[in-house]
């Protein structure tokens, strides 16, 4: 919301009552006019008016309008946005019949409320007050138009124009649409060099390649835009009435057109509606309706090309409601969901939801907004409201740690920005992970007995506070897999695969999780691949069980009979590229190919079920449940042997833990000796040990989640009291 170009204007801003707000009356006038307008202080509920979303843009590039009679400088984006919906004549290219009702012609003046212009931003309290009040101001608003930006020249115009018509014909028959474009998976990208792979495909593949490949190059360009990736359109488009999503070629800058348009008291010439606007517009549900299906269907095909819809989508998951119409997000999750979208305040990541109806915790917002501290002491705050007044630790399942988390204790410092507790997640951080939605919990979902230590007050000087909690160590990891990348999962040809980041990763993966001393062994096999399924997807649902925002669902059966599938898939890829490499070498080189498929190192009576199992299936259901869950997360082996999946930042050495209050297992890392040698791989005793430890982040390992078991003493596993810093 700040603005550092700004500078206060107090004879139009003047003080404003409770409940009130101003509503910018924006004269009309064609493209070169000056924007002029005036500002009306009213209740929410008073005069209808339209809230315009848009996108702050670079704070450098500034252009002067009028209120009031007074200059005031705005951005150059906000100010195509005004430019475009004071513009009387309007030529409207949508598919939609009614699209052109959007931008009135008649109106002389348009009542809008814009934040930049609408809040006085040198003002702190009244931003603070305002920011509280934003959820009633874009539910109240008759419209929200949401401003793209311009259309810069002909070739950014076709992008728009060809993305906005294709969405609107591929929802008319999305599983058609999308199973031609699948043939896009055959290359390996198409933008790098557009002929290589292609010489592979038949003909008629290489015809519908040449089709649909400018058609989704148009998607990816249209959800680049800089406005769908801003975290205050969150609010403003699941709170909208109705919202349009409008862009418009810009016209040239020429002067002497301006100097040919008509005078402002002489009706409009032919000659002024030939400077009509351009303009392209698309309702965002239908928009939503294309992002959704395409993450649920399509996620290989996201990935692939690079789409970023799934931002668009993580909006609409973060307002999504029930059969009932109650809320099905709560508002941790939509932080999450929506965390990868950009701000100029960091602590705008908790504010800009505030809108939202779990933003209430015992009838009072979960946070106030504060912008005197830093992003470390909300984000903390946050933590421990939730915490404390649920007596969970779901927010601490959402930590996903771009770098290793410090191990030593630290004072609060207003000085640092980002200094936090390892259990508090960073919202600010680059984060690219589905959270940890695994149907069966791993131990009792709330603990009255969860406490905190040291500095919660969050005051300078104080250390940052530590989170107590009891639970069991499961284990110790021993092997941790490279980082797993969406585009290593779908299998197509061998030409593709040598293109990944991680060439033939399922096989590479099992010689990790299942090396060849535990082959020869005769460990159980299929019991540790069936684990390492499970975790890749974060399990299955049955029927009674609840719906993953994750990605596809499938069934036990489903995903045993998918998954057999992929693994016999990927066995007869490399089997044809072994063929062409002539076979292991003397010294066992194969130039980085796996020595072997799962499948070959599998007993002969697995083999024979994973075969039984595929017969008559594809791997395209697994592939679609395990993309999003998998992505940018690690596959591990413990040292009895368990098979598990966790945050990219595991590594061998950390625990595996059972905590009360938290239905997701984590992965901790001692900060010390305290405990050491007395946890894994130890009898029980009737001693509980203390450990010191950093949150490392959540995890899965599918042999000790088991449906109705919460509690580790089951399973032999330690007790332990846990002290988090």
């Amino acid at each position: 919301m700040n603005d550092p170009g700004r500078h206060p204007f107090h004879h139009f801003y003047r003080p404003l009552a409770p409940k009130f707000t101003r509503v910018f009356e924006l004269e009309a006038g064609e493209f070169w006019d000056p924007i002029v307008g005036r500002l009306v202080p009213q209740a929410m509920d008073a005069e209808p008016y339209e809230a315009i979303s848009y996108v702050w843009g670079n704070p450098r590039k500034r252009r002067d309008i009028t209120i009031d009679g007074v200059t005031l400088s705005v951005t150059e984006n906000l100010h195509g946005a005004l430019t475009a919906f004071r513009h009387r004549p309007v030529a409207a290219s949508s598919d939609e019949p009614d699209a052109s009702t959007a931008l009135s012609r008649t109106q002389p003046v348009r009542r809008l409320w814009v934040d930049a212009v609408c809040i006085n931003q040198e003002d702190l309290q009244e931003r603070i007050s305002q920011v509280e009040l934003m959820s009633f101001i874009y539910a109240g608003a008759r419209r929200v138009l949401s401003w793209l930006g311009w259309e810069e020249g002909e070739e950014g115009r076709r992008h728009v124009q060809d993305a906005i018509r294709f969405i609107h014909a591929f929802m008319k028959d999305p599983e058609a649409g999308l199973s031609d474009a699948r043939v896009l998976l055959l290359h390996h990208d198409y933008l790098a060099d557009p002929t290589e792979d292609l010489a592979q495909l038949s003909e008629d593949d290489r015809l519908r390649f040449a089709e649909q490949a400018p058609k989704w190059e148009a998607v990816k360009s249209f959800f680049e835009i800089e406005y769908f990736h801003r975290a205050w359109i969150v609010q403003e488009l699941g709170l909208a009435r109705e919202a349009l999503l409008i862009t418009a070629l810009k016209p040239a800058d020429d002067g002497a057109k301006a100097g040919k348009r008509a005078s402002d008291d002489q009706e409009a010439t032919a000659e002024d509606l030939d400077l009509a606007l351009e303009v392209d517009i698309i309702d965002w549900p239908l928009v939503g309706s294309f992002v959704k299906f395409l993450d649920y269907s399509g996620a290989s095909l996201v990935t692939h090309l690079g789409l970023v819809s799934w931002v668009a989508h993580h909006i609409l998951m973060v307002w999504e409601t029930k059969e009932d119409g109650t809320p099905d997000c709560d508002f941790l999750t939509g932080m999450h969901w929506t965390r990868i979208l950009g701000v100029t305040d960091p602590r705008d990541r908790a504010f800009s939801l505030l809108g939202h109806p779990m933003a209430v915790l015992d009838g009072e917002l979960v946070i106030h907004p504060d912008y005197t501290r830093t992003r470390g002491v909300i984000y903390t705050r946050l933590a421990v409201n939730f915490i404390r007044k649920t007596k969970n630790l779901y927010i601490v399942s959402l930590v996903d740690h771009e770098d290793d988390p410090s191990l030593e204790d630290r004072d609060w410092d207003p000085q640092h920005e980002a200094r936090m507790p390892s259990w508090v997640p960073d919202w600010h951080s680059i984060n690219r992970t589905t959270p940890v939605d695994y149907p069966t919990a791993a131990a009792a979902i709330e603990d009255d007995d969860i406490s905190f230590a040291e500095g919660v007050d969050c005051e300078d000087g104080t250390l940052l506070p530590h989170l107590l909690v009891r639970g069991w160590v499961i284990d110790e990891i021993s092997a941790v897999s490279r980082r797993m990348e969406t585009t290593d999962f779908p299998i197509t040809h061998l030409a593709r695969e040598r293109t990944k980041q991680n060439p033939f990763w399922l096989d590479h993966v099992w010689e990790l999780v299942y090396p060849g001393e535990r082959q020869s062994s005769g460990g159980d096999a299929l019991a540790a691949l069936e684990s390492l399924s499970l975790a890749l997807p974060l399990g299955t649902r049955e029927k009674d069980d609840p719906v993953s925002k994750a990605g596809l669902n499938q069934t036990l059966e489903e995903h045993h009979q998918s998954f057999a599938a992929y693994v016999l898939e990927y066995h007869e890829l490399l089997r044809g590229a072994l063929s062409e490499a002539g076979g292991v070498s003397e010294d066992g080189d194969i130039s980085g190919l796996p020595v072997r498929s799962v499948l070959d190192s599998l007993p002969l009576e697995a083999q024979a079920e994973l075969r039984r199992r595929a017969e008559g299936s594809t791997a395209g259901g697994f592939l679609e449940c395990m993309t999003w869950p998998s992505m940018c997360r690690v596959v591990y082996r413990t040292t009895s042997g368990l098979v598990g999946m966790g945050s990219r930042v595991t590594r061998p050495g950390d625990l595996v833990c059972r905590v009360n209050g938290s239905a997701v297992l984590m992965t901790l890392r001692r900060v010390d000796d305290s405990g050491t040698g007395e946890v894994a791989g130890t009898k029980e005793t009737d001693a509980t040990v203390s450990i010191r430890c950093a949150h490392i982040g959540p995890t899965v390992l599918p042999a000790r989640m088991k449906r109705g078991v919460i509690n580790g003493t089951e399973f032999g596993e330690k007790a332990v009291n846990f002290r988090i810093i």
